[in-house]
């Protein structure tokens, strides 16, 4: 008999929902460690195959780009997987809820208006790009779909059953090819790696030179299928309703009409910082980076916003410019490649008349046919400071920090009063006043240790020159510069003044900064050297913390796996004792058996299952085998076959209860009484008597044994129960490995942790500090409340440039000023 009540309107149970949301965790759980056990794989199988057909005789164009989409996943590996792993999760979560609105709670975001991604639109309303990227996507699934029928078909049919849907289609099914190819093209523009390539990406994928679908489709219909979960296939003639988009079936949910099948495949605007989602609604605000800046300086603030959207900062692709490569001082403009197209082509801006602008710039910022070079004689000056500045540098006295209480100071606020500043062409001027109010963030962000600040903010002169030569520095995320700036930034909230200035990532940090201070001339070329070395230096330290990290992420890994096994053991079981008639009741002496004992060998089989094929099946058939033999037998039949089926019984009864180590009084008692009720069911033509003397006590320790199950099984009904959920757990639920925390516990001192691990069905968050060491281990639910009592504080760690230019674009820049 199945273990599981499918899900529908009209017969869901708290039990039901609550065993459909664990599956659908478990499944998802499953597809992103597909994934990510073979992402380096998928990638090196593309990128060959994109090479292979750009040398094919394709047009120009589309060889061009199909290179270009090889090259860039080759030199930008690391962060497509980043970005293609949370547009996995993100897209899953997405389809899911759209079939299923209970999932709401697990974070995916509300569903879109209709049945279609279309349906409801006016023809003015239709963005035409959109459509085409639907359209695009759908033909490539076609021939994922025709490849993986096999094991679509039972997948979608078992789904449909889980979710109550009596007439499943693949559109239905969130674990579909569309999906997963939506996550990949979501990803890559997320990345902004190549806008242009897309399309021509897009359709280069095929079945054959990207990874195996099968095994996991197969796997997802075997989780099925152990949960009792069967496809069902339901013929039946339906009356028509006036609506061409009304629910064929009655079954289908009665909600609001806004409720969705199927999610538009759209780029979402970028959020502020990475994890800006995960703010719950009614959470106290973190305290803004600007707060914490002087209120002087709105004037300055107000023109930067002018300037940087003129020179085109925070533009739509394609209302910037044209595309082209970057011309700048000496041999700055082609220190890196695909700069000038990450806002759809850099702008290109002619000088301007500065006569009687003062710090103001005249509007005379428009794109054009080359950038104007910075200005010499500034860039002499500018150099001139960075090599000289100093204690014994009279020249540049104004540099000094003898007036800043932090040690810290904005040395382009001084600088912009000097007349070699005031005298220089408009966008040079501009550029100063941008990248001071970029610092100004920097210096702001609460995240990044003071002593860090002093570190970073020495880079502030070379930074200048940097963007003065290569004026996409406001444009792109891949200018060296700003890069290093970033990675530096993000990287100073793992240091802590505890590990003092001998800590080995403070040294590191300061070395590169000393080497752009002593090294940088006019060659962008060195900050993606300093940035590549840097970067490698991460990657060693996080190899080695992750030594540190496994040990315990394994141990989790398995507790977690047996508390899973464990409580669907407790489904199984109580299923089964639910079932039985009131005519044939389970013996008492039974329920301590099953609920607690067997319930440990059905958890074992669960485990085994993929190493010891049929050994589930065979756990449950003894189980019905055991409450069989030991119901009445009236009948010389019945008799017979239970003298037949004995001696197999007891002999897979001992197998499985010594493999759990279940010995002493406890099994020999249990023995005694299970042969003395086979003895009398074979021997007597009628139940024995109920013997007054011991029932008392065996129905006595029954009940106690299916109260205890009954607690277990609220327990999982409660943690997974989505009415019970709230925004914090929504955001917990959202949280990802790499994420740094401020953890301010009572009676403890602050101290900083990182998310080093979660679990696959994410009931286990590992928290380490930078080294691996200091773990502690809490699930979903406690890492809510910290989030909710404030225990936990997630530090900002979105590229800090960008944060600061999002800040400076954002409409109510003074109010976030303003704000405490």
């Amino acid at each position: 008999m199945s273990a599981f009540q499918p899900f529908s309107a009209s017969t869901s149970t708290p039990e039901s929902r609550a065993q459909a949301l664990r599956l659908v965790r478990a499944m998802m759980g499953k597809t992103l460690g597909y994934f990510e056990d073979r992402e380096d794989a998928q990638l090196k199988q593309i990128r060959t195959h994109l090479l292979d057909l750009a040398d094919s005789k394709l047009p120009l164009l589309q060889s061009q780009n199909l290179r270009t989409a090889a090259v860039l996943l080759d030199r930008q590996a690391t962060t497509f997987k980043r970005l293609y792993r949370e547009a996995l999760q993100q897209c899953l979560q997405e389809e899911v809820q759209a079939v299923w609105p209970e999932m709401e709670k697990l974070g995916a975001k509300p569903a879109p208006a209709s049945d279609h991604a279309l349906d409801g639109m006016t023809l003015s309303l239709i963005d035409v790009d959109e459509v085409h990227r639907i359209l695009l996507l759908d033909r490539v699934a076609q021939q994922f779909n025709t490849r993986y029928e096999s094991t679509l078909s039972p997948l979608t049919q078992k789904l449909g059953a889980l979710f109550g849907n009596e007439s499943p289609t693949l559109s239905s099914n969130p674990f579909r090819p569309g999906v997963l190819l939506g996550a990949f093209m979501r990803a890559w523009d997320k990345g902004e790696f190549e806008p242009q390539a897309t399309e021509h990406l897009v359709q280069a994928l095929e079945p054959g030179h990207t990874m195996d679908l099968a095994p996991l489709y197969t796997d997802l219909g075997a989780t099925l299928t152990q949960a009792g979960i069967q496809a069902q296939t339901v013929h039946r003639i339906r009356k028509s309703v006036s609506s061409a988009y009304a629910p064929l079936t009655g079954s289908a949910p009665l909600g609001d009409a806004s409720q969705s099948s199927q999610v538009p495949l759209q780029s979402a605007p970028a959020p502020l910082t990475q994890h800006a989602a995960l703010a719950p609604a009614g959470a106290e605000p973190a305290r803004s980076a600007w707060s914490a800046l002087a209120p002087a300086g709105q004037q300055i603030a107000t023109q930067v916003k002018a300037f940087l959207q003129r020179l085109g900062v925070g533009a739509a692709p394609g209302n910037v410019g044209t595309a082209g490569a970057s011309a700048g001082h000496g041999g700055a403009g082609n220190a890196y490649a695909g700069a000038a197209t990450a806002a759809g082509g850099a702008a290109r801006l002619y000088d301007g008349d500065t006569n009687g602008t003062e710090h103001g710039y005249a509007n005379t910022l428009q794109p054009a046919g080359n950038m104007v070079p910075a200005d010499p004689a500034l860039l002499n000056y500018l150099g001139q400071m960075q090599a000289n500045a100093g204690p014994n540098a009279s020249r540049f006295q104004f540099l000094q920090p003898q007036d800043s209480p932090h040690g810290h100071h904005n040395v382009l606020r001084q600088i912009r009063e000097q007349d070699a500043i005031r005298q220089a062409p408009e966008l040079d001027r501009g550029t100063v006043d941008a990248l001071a109010e970029v610092f100004d963030y920097v210096f702001a962000d609460q995240a990044i240790p003071m002593q860090m600040k002093v570190v970073i903010g020495r880079l502030q002169i070379p930074v200048l020159r940097a963007a003065m030569m290569d004026r996409d520095f406001f444009l792109s995320s891949e200018h060296p510069a700003r890069k290093l700036v970033d990675t530096l930034a993000s990287s100073s909230v793992a240091w802590t003044p505890e590990k003092g200035e001998e800590d080995p990532l403070y040294q590191r940090i300061e070395h590169t900064v000393q080497r752009v201070l002593h090294e940088f001339e006019d060659d962008l070329t060195l900050f993606s050297l300093l940035l590549a070395e840097f970067t490698e230096y991460l990657f060693e330290s996080e190899q080695q913390a992750q030594q540190q990290i496994e040990p315990v992420a394994n141990q989790e890994r398995d507790q977690e796996a047996l508390n899973a096994a464990l409580a669907h053991a407790d489904e199984i079981v109580h299923a089964r004792i639910s079932a039985l008639p009131d005519s044939l009741p389970l013996v008492p002496f039974l329920k301590p058996f099953l609920t607690t004992e067997w319930r440990q060998v059905i958890a074992a089989a669960w485990m085994l299952e993929d190493s010891e094929p049929g050994r589930w099946n065979a756990a449950l058939q003894t189980m019905d085998q055991l409450i069989w033999s030991t119901q009445p037998k009236t009948t010389s039949e019945e008799r017979k076959a239970l003298v037949g089926v004995l001696p197999e019984l007891v002999r897979v009864l001992n197998v499985e209860l010594d493999a759990i180590e279940w010995y002493g009084d406890p099994r020999a008692t249990f023995t005694r009484r299970l042969i003395g009720t086979h003895m009398l069911a074979i021997r007597m033509k009628a139940p024995p008597p109920i013997d007054t003397q011991s029932a008392a006590l065996e129905e006595s320790a029954g009940d106690a044994a299916m109260e205890a199950l009954d607690q277990r099984r609220a327990t999982q009904l409660t943690v997974h129960d989505p009415a019970a959920m709230d925004d914090f757990d929504a955001s917990a639920q959202l949280l990802t490995r790499g994420v740094w925390f401020e953890v301010a516990e009572p009676d403890l001192p602050s101290h900083r942790c990182r998310l080093s691990w979660v679990s696959p069905m994410r009931t286990r968050f590992l928290f380490t500090n930078r080294e691996g060491f200091d773990a502690f281990v809490r699930n979903e639910r406690e890492v809510a409340a910290m989030l909710r009592n404030g225990a936990l504080r997630m530090l900002e760690q979105a590229p800090i440039v960008e944060r600061a230019l999002n800040r400076l674009l954002a409409d109510n820049e003074t109010e976030l000023r303003l704000q405490a």
